[in-house]
């Protein structure tokens, strides 16, 4: 099965990592290989867990949507927990046990538990009350306005 280019990779952090059952997490970071290449991404599972995704097991990658679908059958290894190496240096391993995706949860609970990049923001109830409310009261201004300028107009007094 083909494969997208790994320099594709590079640019998908916060995207969304889906399967066919749906989504399972989102990207971190990716790690590069030894030579400088994306090698595999870093999830953060919707159950909390950390996970390694190979690039190789990456089907597509979908910019515009801000997701990565994974292959079928595509192996998530188990990140262990970050440690300082040195002063300025951090390492982080795959334990090489494989992770199951969380899957069976009600598409309402996985959305509770997504953070923002997995779903769609939210449109503020507010935005359209304070756009609609200053247009309002501009077209009363301009009512008025018009109704002196009329009496003007007319009568060679506005009032």
């Amino acid at each position: 099965m083909a494969t997208v280019s790994h320099h594709v990779l590079l640019g998908c952090d916060g995207f969304c990592v889906e399967t066919a059952d749906g989504p399972i997490g989102w990207v971190e970071e990716a790690w590069l290989g030894p030579d400088e290449d994306p090698a595999a991404l870093a999830l953060h599972l919707v159950d909390g867990r950390r996970g390694l995704l190979l690039a190789d097991d990456v089907e597509a990658v979908a910019s515009e949507r801000e997701s990565v679908r994974a292959r079928d059958g595509a192996r998530l290894l188990q990140l262990g927990t970050p440690h300082l190496v040195r002063d300025g240096a951090a390492s982080w391993e795959a334990t090489g046990e494989l992770v199951a995706a969380a899957s069976g949860l009600p598409d309402q609970a996985v959305l509770e538990l997504r953070p923002w990049r997995l779903r769609p923001a939210r449109a503020s109830e507010w935005r359209p009350i304070a756009v609609l409310l200053p247009a309002l009261a501009l077209l009363i201004a301009l009512e008025i306005a018009l109704a002196f300028t009329i009496a003007y107009l007319v009568t060679g007094r506005a009032y």
